[in-house]
């Protein structure tokens, strides 16, 4: 066999290694459930700078960000029970 056909053959030969072997497996999609994707709700904005209502809002967004919190945490949990969290 001369060079010129020798070359070629090996250059098939080793591609065709590289076809032989398994499929790519895809991952199982997992489907979040919808209570655990919303977004957080926008903070309240303050309506005047009197004392009573800093108060207000300051215990409005308190309790918007404990929610929040409840929220991501139920994720988090979510995620790591289905195994997909690290």
């Amino acid at each position: 066999m001369s060079k010129s056909t020798l070359i070629p053959l090996l250059a098939v030969l080793m591609l065709t290694a590289c076809a032989s072997g398994n499929p790519p497996t895809l991952a199982p999609t997992l489907t979040v459930p919808a209570n655990l994707t919303a977004k957080c709700p926008d903070l309240p904005l303050l309506q005047s700078g009197s004392l009573n209502d800093l108060l207000s809002n300051h215990i409005q967004v308190a309790k918007a960000y404990h929610e929040c919190r409840n929220h991501h945490n139920d994720l988090a949990d979510w995620l790591k029970k289905t195994g997909t969290a690290q």
